[in-house]
């Protein structure tokens, strides 16, 4: 039986519990062989950077389908990611990326501000979980990623 999953995915969250409970999950249930990690969104921001200075051969396999991102963290939040990812022309540059936002917020400004987004697919409450990660895979544009 092959089981279809994603390649990789990125994790941008502050908080090392959650960065190794996403891990797992991820892992465990079979959604994406590799699980890159980012404690920010400047983190986040350089691991894009060094994907674009690495890619002189203009591979998208190093890049991640799917970005898991909090929205509150230091130095830059979910936010300012988001918006510096559009202003730098990642989200041209990696057509296929798509953002979940996954936040312990559940502020309804914050789900309303993330449907201004075309990249992101989903705002998901912590944690993520078997069931979570059920219906992300049911997600029409991951869909053909697992079937």
């Amino acid at each position: 039986m092959i089981i279809n999953m994603l390649k990789k995915v990125l994790l941008v969250d502050d908080d090392s519990v959650t960065l190794s409970l996403c891990d797992m999950v991820i892992k465990r249930f079979t959604f994406a062989e590799e699980v890159d990690k980012a404690q920010n969104g400047q983190e986040a921001i350089d691991y894009f950077n060094d994907i674009v200075d690495d890619n002189s051969n203009n591979s998208n396999a190093n890049v991640p389908a799917i970005i898991f991102l909090d929205l509150n963290m230091p130095v830059m939040n979910g936010w300012d990611f988001l918006d510096e990812f559009i202003r730098k022309g990642f989200n041209k540059l990696f057509p296929e990326t798509r953002i979940i936002v996954l936040s312990s917020s559940i502020d309804p400004r914050d789900i309303q501000r993330a449907s201004n987004y075309d990249i992101i697919i989903e705002f998901i409450s912590k944690p993520l979980t078997l069931k979570v990660i059920k219906e992300i895979k049911q997600h029409s544009i991951l869909m053909p990623h697992f079937s």
